[in-house]
């Protein structure tokens, strides 16, 4: 474990820099890598954004903004599920501003001047339940979002008999994501949330998923209600970043930008960006496939249906982004030219 340690990341705060530099200089002594430091308490908000850390030392008495403001500050992190630990660092010898700290959520303490072999211990010890928590946490939500992914995956071979649509739904997601510049992390994200859009699907009588002819207005009713389903069984699981994701994605992503989606009738960029990618994603990708109800389009065909919906149904940032991605895709991605033979 002692290598995954050293990559955590610490942030310090001090206004003093030279306690920084001296607490700086003992955690690069035991080989921590990534550590930042802050002499301006104003700025830590913005910092821990920037950097979210694992371990927070933080000084008490500072003259324009003092560790306890910080830590009644920081109270949703430091007592809400990400459970960020913080060691405050204080030169002052009385129990009751201790006390006080770690009634705030410090989860432990250094007392000035500092002792290199005590804050290496502290470290270590706070790093080391940092990381059992987020391994602990990690195993827990992959156990459920896997039972998860099974359910979804049931869900569409009921749907279509189209193993893969879940899959390519979550591949072309990834690239608009990649092509509107919203980073790796949030594309490798959506990936694999968006696989799960139609999860709720599992509890859709197979008279309605398929049905050869159009639904009754009765049908159209029970069909609608895999959003609020599917959102619901995540949310049963855990408040996880990808779990929240899913969840957003399962719930949002028939809402519609003219505001006449469902179910909750939201518009334009009230409806949260991971779902208004898949809704291109899907809709795309259903068009190329062959349904009970329809045979597939052709490419041609379906990229004017697209086109048909921008600003409508779609976001026209989304597409435009999507016609990006297809510009270089011959290049880049064969999804829809190896795997998907309707739209070759």
């Amino acid at each position: 474990m002692h290598a995954e340690l050293g990559k955590m990341q610490i942030i310090a705060v001090d206004d003093t820099s030279v306690n920084l530099t001296l607490l700086a200089t003992v955690l690069a002594s035991a080989d921590y890598e990534n550590v930042v430091c802050i002499t301006d308490p104003q700025t830590v908000e913005e910092e821990l954004v920037k950097h979210p850390p694992d371990l927070l030392f933080l000084d008490l008495h500072m003259p324009a903004r003092d560790g306890f403001e910080i830590l009644a500050a920081l109270a949703p992190q430091v007592r809400g599920p990400d459970m960020l630990p913080v060691c405050v660092i204080t030169a002052d010898q009385d129990i009751k501003v201790r006390r006080r700290a770690l009634q705030m959520g410090a989860r432990d303490f250094i007392v000035k001047p500092i002792d290199t072999i005590e804050v290496l211990m502290r470290t270590r010890n706070l790093l080391e339940a940092r990381w059992l928590q987020q391994h602990l946490y990690y195993e827990l939500e992959r156990s459920g979002f896997e039972n998860l992914e099974r359910l979804a995956h049931i869900a569409e071979s009921r749907d279509s008999h189209d193993y893969e649509h879940a899959t390519r739904v979550g591949a072309l997601a990834r690239r608009i994501a990649e092509t509107l510049g919203l980073g790796s992390q949030f594309a490798a994200l959506i990936r694999e949330t968006a696989a799960l859009h139609d999860v709720g699907k599992i509890v859709i009588p197979d008279s309605i998923l398929r049905k050869p002819g159009p639904l009754t207005a009765d049908e159209v009713a029970v069909m609608r209600t895999h959003t609020t389903v599917g959102a619901e069984m995540f949310g049963t699981v855990t408040n996880s970043k990808t779990i929240a994701m899913a969840a957003t994605i399962a719930r949002s992503h028939h809402e519609r930008w003219d505001g006449t989606g469902y179910p909750d009738g939201l518009a334009g960029e009230e409806i949260p960006i991971a779902a208004r990618i898949v809704a291109v994603a899907d809709v795309y990708d259903a068009l190329v496939t062959n349904r009970p109800y329809r045979d597939a389009l052709s490419e041609t065909e379906a990229i004017h249906e697209i086109d048909s919906g921008k600003g409508t149904q779609f976001d026209p940032r989304v597409v435009e982004a999507f016609h990006r991605w297809r510009e270089v895709a011959p290049a880049t991605d064969a999804i829809y030219r190896i795997n998907h033979p309707a739209a070759a």
